[in-house]
């Protein structure tokens, strides 16, 4: 990609930050360090000799941005509203899910926050780097860090000349995913983009991670079915898979389950029997064509979420060929379902049911008094269908059955929920 002009850096840079490029460092280098689509980086000295890399937005990026995602979201619902093989993608949420993430690669200032975000996140942790935003320097068009030195993730010949120097490509591998691993699976959000050019080895072995314009959300409920969905993976549990991914936000209008197990069942018999031969970027791949054979369609952000997991095991096993990325991911699962179904999460969770339950319950009288008063001025009409009488009225009394058992329930629910509360006030 052609760089921008040395002129049109400083030009930038001096309309955001006010000052001369000269009065800002005490160097600038004008051949740039990277250059993408929306912008590039150079590297410059403070002129407290503090080494930095600074970033400088395009020109015109962000109207272009902005244009080009309107004719995306036309486009959208054009293919949305006529249906075939675009059902299997809630193709509008996409493109407002890709919107979200280009806003944030387009404001500098919101990716310095997320910097900072994940270094205090991280900061318990010396081998994880996390540059140092300079925010005397940093706008929404041109964002300063700490520079950090080191081998890029993707450059292999360097790794390999470093392995002679007793470098563990086992260890860095582990140590590499396991960063998206800890923040899918403990932080709120995570950096949605695991490039290999995103993270650096150090000299001294700290990992130093940058680029934090791409961030997603993410909560124990995602998490907790993103783990499940992986776990019915590696188990081949086509009906826990199914479940999880319902419940991730799946829909399907028209399609059997039946069939969408049997199809799921097919494809998971063609796993290698050792799990870590299991490339989960080739079968997450074929398990979305699967879902669009069977008109599922999945929400923008699974997608973003589940592409992070599968690009973390496509990092590790950048370093190491023979990583295992489960042996990482399942733990972090397996601690997660655990501590998502033991009593004190269950407690946490009824707390505020029962305070609901009890908010309504308390108003039921007056809802009810109000009901009533409406009846007796003539204010509730009801009309009612008289043909097939009988059927119907077959079809009411069990319904009434059902309720009545439903109302004994929630009652001995209730009144164990209460005795269960007196018992803890009571410890």
């Amino acid at each position: 990609m052609k760089p921008l002009p040395t002129e049109v850096v400083e030009k930038v840079i001096v309309a955001e930050l006010g000052r001369p490029i000269e009065e800002l460092f005490s160097s600038f280098e004008t051949e740039p360090l990277g250059v993408a689509s929306i912008g590039q980086v150079h590297g410059a000295i403070l002129k407290d000799g503090t080494e930095v890399v600074v970033k400088v937005q395009k020109p015109g990026v962000k109207e272009q941005v902005t244009e080009d995602l309107e004719i995306l979201r036309q486009l959208a619902v054009f293919a949305a509203e006529r249906g075939g093989g675009w059902m299997q993608y809630d193709l509008p949420s996409l493109v407002e899910e890709l919107a979200d993430t280009m806003a944030g690669e387009l404001d500098y200032i919101r990716e310095g926050h997320n910097a900072e975000h994940f270094a205090r996140f991280f900061k318990e942790d010396p081998s994880i780097h996390i540059p140092k935003i300079i925010w005397e320097n940093t706008t929404t068009q041109v964002i300063t860090m700490e520079r950090i030195r080191g081998i890029r993730i993707q450059d292999l010949e360097a790794i390999e000349e470093r392995e002679k120097a007793n470098f563990d490509r086992q260890d860095m591998a582990k140590r590499s995913a396991g960063i998206w691993i800890k923040m899918v699976f403990e932080d709120t959000v995570f950096h949605s983009d695991p490039h290999p050019g995103n993270m650096f080895i150090e000299p001294e072995g700290r990992l130093g991670l940058v680029d934090f314009g791409m961030v997603g959300p993410v909560d124990d409920e995602v998490r907790l079915n993103v783990g499940r969905a992986v776990k019915g993976m590696l188990e081949r549990d086509a009906d826990s898979l199914i479940d999880s991914l319902v419940d991730l936000g799946a829909t399907s209008p028209d399609s059997s389950r039946e069939n969408l197990r049997k199809d799921i069942k097919h494809l998971m018999s063609h796993y290698p029997l050792n799990l870590e031969d299991l490339n989960l970027t080739t079968n997450m791949s074929d398990l979305f064509g699967l879902l669009r054979r069977n008109r599922m369609r999945l929400p923008g952000n699974t997608f973003l979420l589940l592409k992070t997991v599968t690009m973390a095991q496509a990092l590790g096993m950048r370093v190491d060929p023979n990583f295992d990325f489960f042996a990482i991911l399942a733990p972090s699962i397996e601690s997660l379902i655990t501590k998502r179904y033991n009593p004190n999460a269950i407690w946490q969770q009824f707390r505020p049911a029962f305070a609901e339950l009890v908010l309504v319950g308390a108003s039921l009288p007056a809802r009810m008094n109000r009901l009533f008063k409406s009846v007796e001025r003539g204010e509730l009409q009801v009309r009612a269908e008289v043909s097939g009488v009988e059927r119907h009225l077959e079809h009411l009394e069990r319904l009434v059955n059902k309720a009545i058992i439903g109302l004994i329930i929630a009652a001995i629910i209730l009144g164990a929920s209460l005795a269960f509360l007196a018992f803890r006030m009571g410890r």
